[in-house]
């Protein structure tokens, strides 16, 4: 499995995060427009392909990978007529873009077969492309270790330290002598195996058994477990409050939720819009139009965004944290689904956790 994808899979803050910043950057929906209205018709046809395509969601899943992968790619499947009517999801990790000795796209590897797919029969998406090669980079990369650090403790130092309390450790000293060496062995491994389980036991042999008291230092734990979620927060720059984290005050949520839907939504929003112009509202305008492949474009078909305004995210988030409460105990009870409902959020996905 892709180290990075098995992150996302495993670690719950990490995938929080990825489909929090997914979600306010692609599903708060959008709008066409054209320069002209004389091409109304042309702005409904595309409206209806965007329809068809289910398009906001199909955006939703490349934000998602493209932030674990550093790119997304989906085929463009074709009608008889020319246009789409189906865009297959890819695996990011199999998909590579060729390019000639000029850096000019020439198509896509797919599966280690070069030259599987033409450059037009693929939408693609990079995530912090920094050179010509269109490869992007995956922002798990970055608290790879932050996530193992976190899941050693969690799965691993965490349960070992509640054995600890509800059955110290014990030493054995059983005196043996006398039996034959493979039922000494037998015997100690049963006395090990018994005082591991915390339960009492009774032998007719002579056994001393010393208790080791283990104090573990669980506050400082806990502070560390919070400064490795912090710090995994703070990588994907997602406002805590989003989390379920605790924050200092409504000016301090506020603040965090201006700068994060100005800084991370609206970049995203803007590289989402150009490259969804770009590879599918111009290509389909040609066809829409029978336009030759050079010929010039009378319109633009532009994408643009619903607002997203931080004081409704957080008026949302507040109504709907203290209609759940803590744990549980709001006027929704138990049912976590009515809330990730009230947010906007698709109930499934808690199954998926689950």
């Amino acid at each position: 499995m892709n180290q990075d994808y098995r992150w996302f899979r495993q670690d719950e803050i990490v995938r929080s995060c990825i489909t929090a910043n997914a979600f306010f950057s692609s599903l708060q929906g959008f709008e066409t427009s054209t320069e002209d209205e004389q091409y109304s018709s042309l702005k409904e046809e595309i409206d209806e392909l965007n329809k068809k395509l289910n398009l906001d969601q199909a955006l939703y899943i490349a934000q998602v990978k493209r932030s674990i992968y550093g790119k997304a790619g989906f085929e463009i499947i074709r009608g008889s007529d020319g246009l789409p009517v189906e865009l297959l999801s890819l695996q990011s990790d199999q998909l590579k873009p060729d390019l000639d000795e000029n850096w000019k796209l020439t198509g896509y590897t797919y599966k280690g077969k070069e030259g599987f797919y033409e450059p037009d029969e693929v939408l693609y998406f990079t995530n912090l492309q920094l050179e010509s090669d269109r490869l992007g980079l995956s922002d798990v990369e970055p608290v790879r270790s932050i996530c193992q650090a976190r899941h050693e403790l969690l799965r691993e130092n965490f349960p070992e330290i509640v054995r600890t309390i509800w059955a110290p450790y014990v030493i054995l000293k059983a005196d043996t002598s006398g039996l034959p060496r493979s039922e000494a062995e037998a015997a100690l491994d049963d006395l090990a195996e018994i005082a591991r389980a915390g339960k009492s036991l009774a032998v007719n042999e002579s056994v001393e058994a010393t208790v080791v008291d283990i104090t573990p230092d669980i506050a400082s734990l806990n502070h560390m477990l919070d400064k490795l979620e912090q710090s995994i927060i703070g990588a994907f720059q997602t406002p805590r409050f989003l989390l379920g984290k605790p924050i200092e005050n409504r000016a301090t949520a506020f603040a965090e939720l201006e700068t994060y839907v100005r800084g991370v939504v609206n970049k995203n929003q803007r590289y989402l819009k150009r490259e969804v112009e770009h590879q599918l509202f111009d290509p389909w305008t040609r066809v829409i139009q029978e336009l030759g492949e050079n010929a010039p474009l009378p319109v633009h078909v532009r994408l643009v965004w619903n607002p997203v305004r931080a004081m409704d995210i957080y008026n949302m988030a507040d109504a709907a944290a203290k209609l759940y409460g803590s744990y549980g105990q709001g006027l929704l009870g138990e049912h976590k689904d009515k809330l990730w409902e009230l947010m906007g959020w698709d109930p499934s996905e808690l199954e998926a956790e689950a």
